[in-house]
């Protein structure tokens, strides 16, 4: 099968479409970051998401891999905004972290845990990674809990080396009220 530039869509095509097709392009559900919060707190609660988070991280995958495939699936739900994506990723991380913590099970950080000098590695330990996600991955597409479209989502990203920049792991920064008033001029 021999792909042509004319197979494509036009460009310009997505500005005819109608608006609102698809669920980014509504308001999001949880417009309040802490509200998503409490969201992924609830499914990282899930036994169906938890073995399967476990099982990734066990195969090797790295933590924030995981967080970022968690809030990519929520956004393109709808569920909240890419914006917030960005400023839930480090506590999600933190809260996958503290879970393989206690299970016992030994993880990555990113991406960068893998780099070595050689370029041909690290593609193959994606791909070995991604084939493992395959193996423990053996469910129809209509019996799918909500950690087998987790798993689904990452094997997709390691296989289409499609990966985000891993945003680096930090500690979540307890917020500061600025001062009020007349005399907090700085």
């Amino acid at each position: 099968m021999s792909l042509s530039i004319f197979d494509g869509p036009i460009p310009g095509q997505s500005l005819t479409d109608e608006p609102g097709n698809y669920p980014w392009e509504k308001p999001p559900v949880h417009a309040d970051p802490m509200d998503a919060l409490e969201m992924y707190m609830k499914k990282l609660g899930n036994e169906d998401v938890i073995d399967n988070v476990i099982d990734m991280l066990d195969v090797g995958v790295p933590v924030n891999t995981v967080a970022s495939a968690m809030l990519t699936m929520g956004f393109a739900e709808g569920e909240h905004s890419v914006d917030t994506k960005f400023i839930l990723m480090p506590f999600i991380a933190a809260h996958i972290k503290s879970i393989a913590d206690v299970v016992g099970v030994d993880y990555k950080l990113d991406m960068t845990d893998y780099k070595d000098k050689d370029a041909e590695k690290e593609e193959r330990s994606r791909r070995v990674m991604a084939a493992k996600i395959a193996s423990k991955l053996n469910v129809s597409p209509a019996k799918m809990d909500e950690g087998d479209k987790i798993m689904q989502e990452v094997q997709g990203s390691l296989e289409n080396n499609t990966q985000e920049e891993d945003i680096p792991m930090e500690e979540p920064k307890a917020v500061q009220e600025a001062p009020s008033g007349l005399m907090a001029r700085g």
